[in-house]
């Protein structure tokens, strides 16, 4: 009996494993925030470097969120996982959990916490994050290309070189109308360095923007868009579930 429990015991970590890797294969990209909620500052105790770091050596191709992205992140961005760190520490004891959220902001990863009693924030930190990243210890992840995305990765791809505004963009009274009745006032609040969140008229954040290394053309985070400026008007450029490009403007003050 004893043995037989223990089989299924054996089995069921298997089973979660084999899941867990087989669902984060398909992502190529973590990207990585500039600083932590709990934190003051920009990379605080080189938190955020060492979390770029340890992804590099799990494999993944890991971006700070204000880096350039690459041609084919453009194109899909559901290729990324959004990284966090979350603070559960107590008085005494430091103590990490790693969450991963896929482009609709679902939780797709959460590791074990990892925990240190040291009293220095810098060597605390440091132990703690790295003992939470042992988790990927039996995940043993490759990136498979050919594994499909939330967002299928054969939807048109965004080119920010080629993109045209559609009909509704020049002809006044069907922008102006598109204006008056679907697009409210935005206002652009800077969030960490280069990148901005799109706040509405009750404070609430309806886009946040991450810059793409191009001057006014910024990356959406949590679905495949992309806001840029074009003959001095802010617009949303997004892939629809049928493939096609819908473009409109945005009432955002900068």
């Amino acid at each position: 009996m004893i043995k037989k429990i223990t089989l299924i015991f054996v089995l069921f970590i298997t089973v979660q494993s084999s899941f867990s890797q087989s669902d984060l294969d398909q992502y190529k990209y973590v990207i990585v925030p500039t600083t932590y909620e709990f934190c003051t500052e920009r990379d605080q105790y080189q938190l955020n470097s060492l979390t770029k770091f340890l992804f590099e050596k799990q494999g993944f191709v890991a971006l700070m969120s204000d880096e350039p992205w690459p041609q084919d992140l453009i194109n899909n961005g559901c290729l990324a996982l959004w990284a966090d760190v979350l603070n559960e520490s107590g008085i005494f004891e430091t103590k990490f959990r790693l969450e991963l959220k896929n482009c609709q902001k679902q939780v797709v990863f959460t590791s074990e916490v990892g925990q240190s009693r040291e009293k220095k924030y810098k060597v605390a930190y440091n132990l703690s994050l790295r003992q939470a990243f042992e988790s990927f210890n039996t995940i043993d992840y490759r990136y498979n290309p050919e594994m499909p995305t939330e967002v299928s990765t054969t939807t048109k791809p965004i080119k920010p070189t080629t993109i045209t505004p559609p009909v509704a963009l020049i002809d006044p009274a069907i922008s102006e109308s598109k204006e008056a009745d679907e697009n409210q006032a935005l206002t652009a609040r800077k969030k960490d360095g280069i990148n901005y969140e799109l706040l509405n008229d009750k404070g609430e954040v309806v886009y946040t923007l991450i810059f793409s290394g191009k001057e006014a053309f910024y990356m959406v985070e949590g679905i495949q868009a992309t806001v840029y400026k074009i003959n001095d008007v802010w617009v949303i450029a997004q892939t629809t579930a049928d493939g096609s490009l819908q473009v409109e403007t945005l009432n955002v003050t900068f």
